[in-house]
């Protein structure tokens, strides 16, 4: 298993079927789709000394999303954006990092073991990330995953087991 992410874990859950899925592409699509449209519409604008601004506005911008559709298309492409997905609620899981110091390890330890994700979520986080607890959360059901990690020797060790619960 991945000492950064519980992804791994999720898609072995027994009772609950989460699966690995790519995000949609209607995003760089329609990025790709206004940027080729702001070309266009900088073929329309005339050329004078009034419009030079708006016309260099429009490239600019036009060349921005061209570039940045462009990329997230080919990343989302390429299956390198794959994220959990929770097949009975039909969407994607969120995920979330909670820092924390590390001499609070024991207590947030604790707190994951018992699936008080509620506790968690209330603490005050740490400017540092000593300790991390990795939450993917479904928005509809309640589904709530998670497990804390510790910085160690230049990497990340996981602390304990992933518990999680259903949801409703």
């Amino acid at each position: 298993m991945s000492k950064r992410d519980i992804s791994e874990a999720l898609y072995a859950l027994p009772d609950v079927k989460i699966i690995r899925r790519r995000k949609p592409l209607l995003v760089p699509v329609v990025l790709l789709i206004a940027g080729l449209a702001l070309f266009a519409v900088n073929a329309f604008v005339e050329s004078s000394v009034e419009m030079s601004n708006l016309k260099s506005a429009l490239v600019l911008i036009a060349v921005v999303l061209v570039m940045v559709g462009g990329i997230m298309l080919l990343i989302r492409v390429s299956g390198g954006d794959n994220i959990p997905y929770h097949e009975a609620d039909k969407c994607y899981l969120k995920k979330e990092e909670l820092r924390f110091d590390k001499d609070k390890r024991n207590y947030i330890q604790a707190l994951v073991d018992k699936s008080d994700f509620t506790t968690l979520r209330s603490l005050k986080q740490d400017g540092v990330s000593a300790v991390t607890v990795m939450l993917y959360t479904s928005p509809k059901s309640g589904f709530c995953a998670a497990q804390a990690f510790e910085y160690v020797e230049l990497e990340r060790r996981a602390v304990g087991d992933m518990t999680y619960t259903k949801g409703h």
